[in-house]
């Protein structure tokens, strides 16, 4: 019965820590109950079903976001995280047995990262899904991630569960393996807090819009000019407010390759006009592609194509081989890109500061989807503008604090603006990469090795 109280606790903190509550604290207690049973002696099979059930319970607000995709998209989303989570509570439990409550301390932590880290090498959705993205409501959280990625947010996260758990076991030595988590915990949030203090660098005026009535239209030359011209109208009144950079969602407007002058030169126009670099998203018909476009002031622009499309819907696309790095620190991204920590920060080792991107969400998604965006500017140390259809307008910096936000719900003109903070350029992170998810992997495997030989050296002294 008890395996099953664990079960349906961690499962409701899952769920309401990952999902659409968006309450961020729970996610360090929410493994606390089946690691506490795995410090126990559960059986491990019982241990194991429990531990499959109760994550993927917690993962319920995944169909309640994209229910009316077909089943096996709606399983693809799922991944591989619900079978792995099983065997890093029992990865917990075997360690302690072999190892003792200091390894043990480690042992889920360093098996669930890699293993987070490992699905999102291998999922067409990257990172999405990780327990990371649960602490963006907490910038205080985040700022490890400068250092080693998000991956050393899934790592405290879990530490944090694993120390409590070995505290309620009770015992000197669990006690203690406890105490050392929870310094450790304590040191990161002291480096958030000093991040968090630092002076901020030269402010630049933002602006995103969107107003949904501008998509989709007829492949007619005429309506995609005229809608051109409306979106750019909305565009100078920002521009005139003092705005620097305007973005609006992916798949905005309409056009064909041939067209691209005509559709084009309402938004060149404005942004000569006001002096603000403007990026907008395309659907393009004829070839196929999901591109965006930044407008300069000099008359000059530039196209992106959408490296990471979102399979099947948009499988007639061709996806873009080539960076959307546009120079004096900007560049552009495409809404699921974001999903791909290596993708952006291969970009962001140009000395990014500022990144514009178009996006295009699910309605019940929407700050599910935007917090990837908001946590590749933590790593890599630039701020982000982020507009989606169907989604949120979001301005946020270098930190992860978002300065302006606002739902687009309506097929009115939806605007936010912000004087925002330039990020700093590349982080550690930036330049090291994913060193801290391979030495999670590697620790994995050292404390497997030690745990058998401790398992065959107690098994060896009660033989005689």
């Amino acid at each position: 019965m008890r395996e099953w109280v664990c079960a349906a606790l961690s499962a409701v903190l899952f769920y309401f820590s990952q999902g659409l509550a968006d309450a961020w604290l729970l996610t360090w207690i929410a493994p606390a109950p089946l690691l506490w049973l795995a410090f126990g002696n559960t059986p491990a099979w019982r241990l194991a079903l429990a531990s499959f059930v109760a994550y993927l319970a917690g993962q319920i607000y995944i169909p309640q976001c994209y229910g009316d995709a077909p089943p096996l998209a709606i399983a693809i989303i799922f991944g591989l995280r619900p079978i792995l989570f099983p065997f890093a509570i029992l990865f917990a439990r075997l360690v302690q047995r072999g190892c003792g409550s200091f390894a043990a301390l480690l042992a889920f932590p360093a098996c669930w990262t890699a293993a987070d880290y490992v699905v999102s090498l291998l999922s067409r959705h990257g990172t999405y899904g990780s327990i990371a993205y649960s602490e963006m409501s907490a910038p205080l959280v985040l700022q490890s991630a400068s250092l080693f990625g998000m991956y050393s947010v899934t790592f405290i996260l879990c530490l944090f569960a694993s120390a409590l758990a070995l505290a309620a076991r009770g015992g000197r030595t669990a006690f203690a393996a406890a105490g050392a988590g929870v310094a450790l915990c304590a040191v990161d949030i002291t480096f958030g807090a000093a991040r968090l203090l630092e002076p901020q660098s030269s402010v630049v005026r933002v602006a995103a819009l969107a107003e949904t009535r501008f998509a989709d239209q007829d492949d007619v030359l005429g309506l995609n000019v005229d809608a051109s011209t409306a979106l750019a109208s909305a565009a100078r009144e920002l521009g005139g407010r003092g705005a620097k950079l305007l973005v609006a969602p992916e798949e905005s407007l309409a056009t064909r390759r041939a067209w691209r002058q005509e559709v084009f030169a309402p938004l060149q126009t404005t942004s000569a006009q006001t002096g603000a670099k403007i990026v907008a998203g395309f659907h393009e018909r004829a070839p196929f592609g999901d591109i965006a476009t930044a407008f300069s002031p000099d008359g000059s622009w530039r196209v992106y194509a959408k490296r990471h499309l979102l399979q099947p819907i948009e499988s007639q696309f061709t996806p873009g081989d080539a960076p959307g790095v546009l120079g004096g620190g900007m560049a552009m991204e495409i809404c699921k890109d974001m999903d791909f920590p290596e993708t952006i920060r291969q970009d962001a080792r140009t000395g990014l500061t500022l990144v514009a991107v178009p996006a295009w969400d699910f309605g019940t998604d929407a700050w599910l989807h935007a917090r990837p965006a908001i946590m590749r500017g933590v790593e890599n140390g630039f701020a982000v503008v982020r507009a989606a259809n169907n989604g949120l307008l979001t301005a946020s910096d270098a930190q992860g604090r978002l300065i302006a936000r606002k739902a687009v719900d309506t097929d009115q003109l939806v605007w936010i603006q912000a004087d925002l903070s330039l990020g700093p350029g590349p982080t550690l992170y930036t330049r090291i990469g994913d060193v801290f998810p391979w030495t999670c992997l590697a620790l994995t495997f050292v404390l497997a090795a030690a745990c058998r030989v401790g398992l065959k050296s107690r098994s060896a002294k009660a033989k005689i």
